[in-house]
This record gives C-alpha cells, structure tokens and sequence, in this order.
C-alpha cells in the first residue's frame, strides 16, 4: 500500500445487523484484544468563498480527536465502487482547531493549501460522531474498524450518520474484499459511496 494513501470501505448496516455482525466468529477472532476504543470526533470542514480547494478536488478539515490533541486533514477526490474508495490522505498535528494552510507541501501534496486558499477559508460544515474502534488482524492484513455515529450540521440543518467504515492499515486489499464477502454472506449491508464531505456540500447546497 503507498504512503499515505487511504483505502477504505464505508458500509451501511441497520443496528441489528451491526450487532450481528461483530458477533460472527471470524470477527472475534479477528478482534485484536484491548484494540476497543469509544471518543468523540467533531470535525469542521473548510474552503474558500468560492469553493477554490473543492473545485481542485481536496477536502480539507480539522479535527478535535476526542483526546486532547487535534489534526488538519487533506484528502483527495476518491474513486468509489461498492463502498471502496483509495485516495490521499495527508495528516498534519495541530495545537489548537484552528485551520493551518501550510505544512501539507513536505507531507506529500506538493504545496501548501494557502496557495490556493490566499485569502483564507472559513467552516462550511460540522460533523460531530462518536466513533467504536477495533483493530482487525485478519488475511495477513491489519483492518481498523470505525463505528460512526452522530450527524453533520450545517446551519440549522442536520443529516444523520450510522455507519460502519474499514480502513485497511497494511496488507494486501484483497482481504478487505474477502472480509467484506464473508460479512455480506451473513448480514444484510449497503455500500456507501457517499463520503462524509460529499454529504456535507450536498447538506451545504441545500441551505
């Protein structure tokens, strides 16, 4: 897998089919033990008064972790089939939730936000989750679980969010497919191809 690239799998299940499916014995056994983390992620996303980051297909956020520390975030326009998506992800630590434009050229992006941002951002959008974690050792790959629930709020718009997210940390991305096989073999579940950013313009876009 590249460096800092993000190969995901977003997945809708009802709640029933959730608790279904972390009790299938391949996910217990799967489960790495004392991997089990619950926080609460509050990300605000940015961009220009004309849009000028999305209309170069970034996202651009910045995230309170739940823990005492904070990030900003780049992340590229992804490619989604059946809730699969690959793209540049870009993490920048931060002391404080305030956006930070620069810092993101010698990660990898090749120039800094600011350049095209040269008269600043401001919030578009806030998704506040609670997020369950696992750590999945599973095909000789290692799969982060993220149990996301909570909404994103626009203005006084709201859009809720239930759902379940793979994230494959190393290994091949054939066992996030066959791990998504096995799942869909025995509980009912949706692909979700739309990202949270995505909803959040959609939400944006109808205000």
């Amino acid at each position: 897998m590249a460096k800092n690239t993000e190969i995901e799998l977003k997945l809708l299940l009802s709640r029933e089919g959730l608790e279904k499916m972390l009790q299938l014995d391949f996910m217990q056994q799967a489960m790495r033990p004392g991997s089990y983390k619950k926080r609460r992620l509050v990300s605000t996303y940015y961009d220009t008064a004309d849009m000028t980051l999305t209309q170069h297909g970034i996202a651009y956020r910045v995230r309170d972790k739940g823990d005492g520390s904070f990030e900003a975030t780049v992340k590229t326009s992804r490619q989604s089939k059946d809730g699969l998506s690959e793209r540049l992800e870009l993490n920048l630590p931060l002391t404080e939730a305030k956006p930070e434009l620069n810092g993101f050229a010698a990660l990898g992006l090749g120039y800094e936000l600011s350049e095209l941002a040269t008269a600043g951002v401001h919030a578009l959008f806030t998704v506040d989750v609670e997020r369950i974690t696992y750590i999945l050792d599973y095909a000789g790959a290692v799969i982060e679980l993220a149990i996301d629930k909570g909404a994103i709020h626009c203005g006084e718009k709201s859009d809720s969010i239930d759902e379940v997210e793979f994230e494959l940390m190393s290994g091949a991305v054939d066992a996030l497919l066959e791990l998504k096989e096995r799942i869909a073999s025995q509980v009912e579940l949706r692909a979700e191809e739309r990202s949270k950013f995505a909803r959040g313009l959609a939400l944006l876009q109808a205000k």
